[in-house]
């Protein structure tokens, strides 16, 4: 890595090390220039008070920015020190800062105050800038403070705007960073959905083999028993015809069985009821996204209902994760009742939603599943809020 792009790395890991060097030189750099000057103590002492605060400048960018300048200003008119050493680098340093960490308000108030501290020190140029003259005019006064307040308005100015770019950049990544994230755990959780889809498959074709061996075996089993008793060679034959189905349907159901088994853990957990609900908003809040979920009552659902509930609840969260990443929030809302249970999914990202949702347990393919079950389901975006997508589905309860 490039000599630079490592420092840089380094500082952004150690912001607080960092930041107490960097004061520590430019106080060394103030030091110099305050010694070559042959200041006064009243000097030292000023600059001593205004250096400080500086190393708490990342803790509390905002009130460092405040106290420094209300420091600078107090020895400027109080005292009659102006600490020009100190403010050639402090005062950027700070307005940076606080254009990078602060909120729009606070660093808009900042960079305001310093532009404020630009022009009394400019209007306050004659005590230090003209003392040399014995006699100046009005207009050389004009003159040297608009100079020096232009100037130092510019400095702030520029550091200003290179902080606020600074700070566009780390929001940017962080989005990035964060659509990665959920992009990962989206992948992992399509793998995962694949990987239960062949199973389901797989449990279906063993259900039909194990279903219509056992057919055949009962019924040459009720044939061999009647014609025992006049032509036992029948019998024989039958009870071979029963044992070449039974090694015939043992041999398919260790077949399908030998790919069930596997290292994966979906491979042996069971079928997903409601409360597993709370794995999926485990899984979520881990790829960054605050996610709410509330239940009321106790469910008086089937298992298969149960499992079209689940199967909602999860492709809505992995539409989030898809089509929505911008999403701020997500809420999930699950009400049981005696005659049914009610669900609500909410999330704010339907703006940033570009494509319709789809996938192996896609919308479409969820109307068939809660249809199939006496319920309903409506997805779409919210009558008001035109950001916010709601996803609402209703079962009935199971009869008694």
């Amino acid at each position: 890595m490039v000599l630079h792009l490592r420092l840089a790395q380094w500082i952004e890991n150690h912001p607080h090390i960092s930041n107490a060097l960097l004061v520590l030189v430019g106080g060394f750099v103030t030091i110099f220039f305050t010694v070559s000057a042959l200041w006064d103590g009243v000097t030292w002492w000023c600059m001593l008070v205004c250096w400080l605060p500086l190393f708490f400048r990342r803790a509390a960018p905002t009130v460092v920015a405040y106290l420094h300048g209300a420091l600078v200003l107090l020895s400027l008119l109080a005292f009659n020190v102006a600490p020009v050493g100190l403010c050639l680098w402090s005062v950027p340093c700070v307005v940076y800062t606080a254009a990078i960490r602060s909120p729009r308000r606070a660093r808009r108030g900042v960079y305001l105050a310093a532009l404020l501290g630009s022009a009394v020190l400019g209007w306050r140029s004659n005590h230090w800038f003209l003392f040399l003259p014995e006699n100046y005019s009005t207009a050389e006064w004009a003159i040297v403070g608009t100079m020096f307040g232009v100037s130092s308005a510019a400095c702030i100015t520029v550091a200003y705007l290179a902080g606020d770019l600074a700070r566009g950049r780390r929001q940017r990544r962080e989005q990035l960073e964060d659509r990665a994230r959920r992009l990962e755990i989206e992948r992992e959780q399509e793998v995962r959905m694949a990987a239960q889809d062949e199973r389901a498959r797989i449990a279906r074709e063993m259900h039909d083999v194990v279903a219509h061996s056992l057919s055949v075996v009962i019924a040459q089993a009720d044939g061999a028993r009647y014609a025992a008793a006049s032509d036992p060679g029948v019998a024989v034959a039958t009870l071979g015809t029963i044992a070449d189905t039974a090694r015939g349907s043992l041999t398919e159901m260790r077949r399908l069985l030998g790919v069930l088994r596997t290292e994966d853990a979906t491979g042996t957990s069971p079928v997903p009821q409601l409360e597993q609900i709370e794995h999926l908003v485990a899984s979520v809040r881990d790829a960054g996204l605050p996610v709410e979920h509330r239940v009321s009552g106790e469910p008086a659902l089937s298992a298969g209902a149960q499992l079209t509930l689940y199967r909602v609840a999860q492709e809505a969260l992995t539409n989030v994760l898809k089509h929505a990443w911008q999403a701020s929030s997500v809420r999930i809302v699950v009400e049981h009742r005696p005659d049914g249970s009610w669900a609500e999914i909410t999330n704010d990202g339907a703006a940033s939603t570009s494509r319709t949702p789809r996938g192996g347990y896609g919308l479409q393919g969820l109307r068939e599943r809660v249809d199939l079950y006496g319920g309903s389901l409506t997805a779409g975006p919210h009558p008001d809020r035109p950001d916010v997508f709601v996803v609402r589905v209703t079962l009935p309860g199971e009869e008694k």
